[in-house]
């Protein structure tokens, strides 16, 4: 009857602390000896004392504009040193600019592509750092199928490239 005094009395304070809008964090270390078994320890800090780190990586957004700019079209595989093509303007102030989607302009904004505009069609071009996390999103199996992006993982040295064996004369 008291391990369900406690938990309950637990519960309460937990749920007074998300309604004070602070962090509560579950500790991993062991309760004190004079708790009563299986009580968890319970911390409580300040959000103000929270510090997210930056992401390096992409948006679940980014990371499908991703999947669909590099997969197969019209049975040509894209590279990743070619960058994505983007679209320009035909009319009206931006004419002859180049179309950024809300992605697009993330990934710019983010340092992780840069826009290339020395050619007549301009492109999105993968920085040191977008190759980095493009690497890491390729890396992981639930990002990126590796047998649909085994040629964009093949380019990045992931994968090793295929044997080509000599013509039999």
């Amino acid at each position: 009857m008291t391990l369900c005094r406690t938990v309950l009395a637990s519960s309460r304070a937990f749920l007074s602390t998300i309604r004070n809008s602070t962090a509560v964090k579950i500790s991993d270390t062991r309760p004190p000896a004079d708790s009563q078994p299986g009580a968890a320890r319970v911390a409580v800090s300040n959000m103000t004392d929270t510090h997210i780190a930056p992401s390096i990586g992409f948006t679940p957004s980014e990371r499908a504009y991703i999947r669909t700019e590099l997969d197969i079209f019209f049975s040509t595989l894209p590279t990743v040193a070619e960058g994505f093509l983007l679209k320009t303007w035909r009319g009206g102030p931006d004419r002859g600019k180049p179309k950024l989607s809300p992605v697009a302009k993330g990934l710019l904004d983010r340092g992780l592509m840069r826009l290339d505009t020395s050619e007549r069609l301009p492109r999105l071009v993968f920085t040191e750092t977008g190759i980095d996390a493009l690497r890491a999103m390729m890396s992981d199996r639930r990002l990126a199928d590796p047998k649909k992006f085994a040629h964009i993982r093949q380019e990045l040295g992931i994968d090793p490239m295929p044997e080509t064996e000599a013509p039999h004369a």
